[in-house]
């Protein structure tokens, strides 16, 4: 039963950390259709997806920049060619935007593996300037979404939402520290349970867009076949077992650099979502296509 609840927590913790990353740094701010039960239900959700990222990092022993980017990856098209829809809206742009360019870059290569390493190796400067650059990029991105409502948020408003969730963000890691087992062994009733509510999503998908599995299959087969080629040793995720628990304040300085961004440039309408989208995605591409080189090359 204790082995049983640590996994649980480890889960959900893990889903928060990847909800946060995907969905309230991207989003930067409440939006009005926001409710406490959507939030839940998004965290589970989440959770869901992390139970699965949980799994293939300990069968994949993913432990290198491009084994955890083929994982994060899958985790992208899980989030947005399976739980919602988007990755066929505007094809094949939105096969990298965002599966590739935000979930697989930002949440699980920036948010799980660099994350890990400033928490657990790092000098301080260099994890809090790292910290800090996070937050640079958050403020920035921020500013885009008044094109979007017609009006800008303030910067109190603004302040309330990034330390409020980096808050909640830094308890996460807290708590995926302390619980997360040595080995993710997860009993078969979990897994079918989790494989349960995964195949609901999948079924709901191939109903609402009967071509998706052509489309979703052959990008899940390639990046299974690749992580199965550059499994390594060890997951990565064992290094969180290392992390003083001193350092974890340093989560914070992306709130408050975020903020600091964000009151600078409120006032300036500036487009920045071309460019960013363009950057991650070019970044996510040439990552993607490299680990693959380097699975073939085996």
């Amino acid at each position: 039963m204790r082995e049983f609840s640590k996994r649980i927590l480890a889960v959900f913790s893990l889903g928060f950390i990847l909800m946060f990353y995907s969905e309230m740094m991207f989003w930067a701010r409440w939006r009005p259709e926001d409710t406490i039960l959507g939030l839940l239900v998004t965290w589970f959700v989440y959770s869901v997806l992390a139970f699965f990222v949980l799994l293939f990092f300990e069968r994949f022993c993913v432990d290198d920049i491009y084994s955890i980017f083929l994982l994060g990856a899958l985790f992208g098209w899980l989030v947005e060619g399976v739980v919602v829809q988007t990755a066929y809206e505007a094809f094949p742009f939105q096969l990298v935007w965002t599966p590739l360019a935000w979930h697989a870059l930002i949440s699980v290569l920036v948010g799980l593996y660099f994350v890990g390493n400033a928490l657990s190796e790092w000098k301080f400067k260099k994890a809090a300037a790292f910290f800090a650059l996070i937050g640079v990029f958050w403020g920035v991105w921020a500013i885009y979404w008044k094109f979007e409502d017609g009006y800008a948020i303030t910067t109190a408003e603004f302040a309330v939402y990034a330390f409020s969730t980096g808050i909640a963000l830094m308890a996460s890691y807290i708590v995926f520290n302390l619980v997360h087992p040595r080995t993710f062994e997860p009993t078969k009733p979990e897994t079918w349970i989790f494989s349960g509510v995964l195949a609901f999503f999948a079924l709901s998908t191939v109903v609402a867009i009967p071509f998706s599995p052509l489309v979703l299959l052959p990008l899940l087969g390639v990046s299974f076949y690749a992580l199965k080629k550059l499994s390594g040793r060890e997951s990565i995720l064992f290094q969180f077992s290392k992390i003083n628990p001193c350092r974890y304040v340093m989560v914070l300085f992306m709130p408050l650099s975020a903020v600091i961004v964000y009151a600078f440039l409120r006032e300036v309408w500036l487009e920045v979502n071309v460019l960013v989208a363009l950057t991650t995605s070019s970044v996510g591409i040439f990552i993607f296509l490299k680990a693959i080189y380097k699975a073939l090359q085996i």
